[in-house]
């Protein structure tokens, strides 16, 4: 009961207050007000010409107690409150964004590798604008094409017929729609997303964001704050001809509702009437049009009853499925009877159709042996150590990739959850799990072995695998790397206007502020924060790849950057990448005192693995030669594991001596971190 009422209040009557409240719903009241306004604006500025409608005309059109009192309404109000509660307990069977995004990466990943962050250094704009843009019209296409099918299907016409059987539009008739539909749309959704997202990802890195207004698609937003609820209304405006034949207008979308068979399946297009120019289903509004909405109700139903609302699409979908049963029948009977004298060649056909699905069953089912994995290190990084390990030991290990919202997932998910390991980068990522209670302590005498005590957990919940210097990159033409020994040293006046770095809120800088808190104190550490933000060339942009380039093209001549970022853009498959680092040296700070920052990346076990054994197993293959060595080839990272030499590429660096501060400690210190970083504007 307790359970019940928790339901109710939180996820239930909060959702539905919040459609009313949160910008990125159609019905939003600013919106609704939006739409208010549009229509005395339209009858203030167009009727007014045209004598048809004075202000008090169009506020009795909208708010008609003949329209807002009907059955038709009053199902439209029921249907608002109950689809609430239907989606509420379907959307969590239905596949998860974040999972098909992470697999579609996955593929991307493993097909076209040297596709990879080819547009990682496009300008900042370009990233969000093109998935902005990408977004809304994939997503306006995917809307005309189900909105078609679903009129040209019959068995799914059954079901959107529910939405087309209101006799009144109002905002609240966009709800009018069978949870099946709701689930087929949901579906479309999470499609277009997840194909958006790892598209883009895959293609830009980590650099992809909306262009929104309030947290909502710039372009989406435009369209509903312009009147979009006037089309589910009966409110009629048309943008004339030429602009009809590009965008769909309210008097356009109340012709596809109309009842008269010359409007029959016209203007399917959400917001873009090109769809339906080109697939010639584009209908012009009429001056002075008069429709009236609906459908020809042949079966004599009364249209707004919940029951028949909600159950006669079944019926009328079972009537298909049966109606197709008979006509696959017949069909299979004309071809039995052509094959009557061939018996023994079907009978045989059959018995190998039948012995292949078998054998396709057999051949697919899971291995008994599996591990799943939480990742926030990207699939092309990882799929080595996940084949090598499955070669190594038989156990299949399935991952799921994401930047963020994992452990939110984690925590969502409970003792549901399927994930046996955690892996992540950099310890205030890794830190989030420990928080919130999310990771296992780990009984292993290898990986306690395997990895130094000051790059794994106090209660050996997780393990770091790797690390990652935090180090400067120079201009040898420009710099004397002998002024610059320690890290403070940034600091000093003779660098102004010569540093660049990424933002310091960025987790890689606020780790490397974070270690200065823990050698000096806070004071220190402000003070050197406000000389380096002093010395910057520019206002810190881009990730650790940029800074580089930044240094290239001569505007600035030290850098702060990661380590693996070096040996990337030296190795790297773009020939001008590898052009920018051939005057850049790179230098380890702090060698005479404390040693140079590092950070990691570490993994650990879920707090309700199913797996623990073999996610344990996982986590001492990752510390171990194979994987550790997998690390300095793959990344250009530095293995955790100290008995583990490094590549050729790393050794070519120079040797250096690392702060050996218990990472932890980084942790602790972030949020401070984070403060002193606001104040000085890093």
């Amino acid at each position: 009961m307790e359970n019940l009422i928790s339901w109710l209040f939180t996820d239930y009557l909060s959702g539905l207050f919040d459609s009313f409240i949160d910008p990125k719903k159609r019905v939003s009241v600013i919106y609704l007000l939006a739409a208010i306004l549009v229509a005395l604006s339209w009858s203030f500025v167009v009727n007014k010409k045209t004598g048809r409608q004075s202000f008090y005309q169009v506020i009795l059109n909208l708010f008609s107690k003949k329209i807002w009192f009907s059955l038709s309404v009053r199902a439209d109000l029921f249907m608002v409150l109950i689809n609430r509660a239907i989606m509420l307990l379907l959307s969590p069977l239905l596949i998860s964004k974040l999972a098909l995004t992470t697999g579609l990466f996955y593929l991307f990943s493993n097909h076209f590798s040297i596709g990879i962050g080819i547009f990682a250094d496009a300008p900042l704009w370009v990233a969000p604008l093109s998935y902005t843009v990408f977004l809304f019209l994939f997503d306006d296409f995917s809307r005309f094409l189900v909105h078609k099918s679903l009129h040209q299907i019959p068995f799914l016409w059954s079901i959107h017929k529910v939405h087309h059987s209101a006799e009144y539009l109002t905002p609240f008739t966009v709800y009018r729609t069978h949870p099946l539909e709701g689930v087929l749309f949901a579906l479309r959704s999470i499609l277009v997303q997840a194909f958006t997202i790892s598209s883009f990802v895959f293609l830009f890195g980590g650099k992809i964001d909306l262009v929104t207004i309030y947290g909502v698609n710039f372009i989406l937003f435009i369209f509903n704050v312009t009147g979009a609820n006037l089309r589910h209304s009966h409110f009629s405006i048309s943008y004339g001809s030429i602009l009809e034949k590009v965008f769909i207008s309210p008097a356009q979308h109340q012709i596809h509702h109309s009842i008269d068979e010359k409007h029959r399946d016209k203007n399917f297009g959400a917001i873009l009437s090109v769809w339906d120019f080109c697939g010639r289903s584009l209908y012009l509004a009429e001056p002075n049009q008069k429709i009236e909405f609906g459908i020809k109700n042949t079966e004599k139903l009364n249209l707004h009853k919940l029951t028949t609302i909600y159950i006669h699409p079944f019926v009328e979908m079972w009537r298909y499925v049966i109606s197709s049963i008979n006509q696959v029948k017949q069909r299979f009977n004309k071809l039995i009877t052509k094959i009557n004298s061939e018996s023994k060649i079907f009978s045989s056909l059959l018995f190998i159709v039948v012995f292949l699905s078998g054998l396709l069953s057999y051949s697919i089912m899971p291995l008994a042996d599996s591990i799943n994995i939480y990742s926030h290190r990207q699939p092309f990084l990882i799929n080595p150590f996940i084949k090598l390990f499955e070669n190594e030991t038989g156990i299949k290990a399935n991952i799921i990739y994401s930047t963020k919202g994992l452990a939110q997932r984690m925590m969502a998910e409970g003792k549901r959850s399927p994930a046996d390991v955690i892996l992540t980068v950099d310890i205030s990522r890794l830190n989030v799990y420990v928080d919130k209670g999310l990771l296992l302590p780990i009984q292993s005498e290898k990986l306690i072995n395997n990895i130094p005590k000051h790059l794994r957990g106090p209660n050996n919940d997780w393990f770091g695998f790797s690390k990652r210097a935090r180090i400067l990159a120079v201009n040898i033409n420009r710099v004397n790397t002998e002024q610059i020994k320690k890290i403070e040293d940034l600091a000093k006046p003779v660098w102004r206007g010569r540093i660049c770095s990424r933002p310091g809120s960025h987790v890689y800088n606020r780790a490397l502020l974070a270690s200065i808190i823990a050698a000096s104190g806070e004071a220190v550490a402000q003070n050197w924060a406000k000389g380096l933000v002093a010395n910057l060339a520019q206002r810190p942009q881009g990730n650790d790849r940029a800074q580089v380039k930044a240094i290239f093209q001569g505007v600035c001549d030290i850098a702060i950057i990661n380590s693996y970022y070096f040996g990337k853009l030296r190795n790297s498959k773009i020939i001008e990448q590898r052009e920018w680092t051939k005057n850049v040296r790179i230098v380890f700070t702090n060698q005479a005192g404390r040693g140079n920052h590092i950070n990691i990346s570490g993994g650990g076990v879920a707090k309700y693995s199913k797996n623990k054994k073999l996610a344990v197993k996982f986590l001492e293959f990752l510390s171990e030669e194979k994987a550790q060595k997998l690390f300095t080839k793959i990344n250009f990272e530095f293995p955790a594991n100290p008995n583990i030499s490094h590549s050729k590429e790393l050794l070519s660096w120079g040797a250096f001596s690392e702060d050996t501060l218990p990472i932890s400690k980084i942790a602790e210190l972030a949020p401070l971190a984070q403060r002193i970083i606001d104040r000085v504007g890093w």
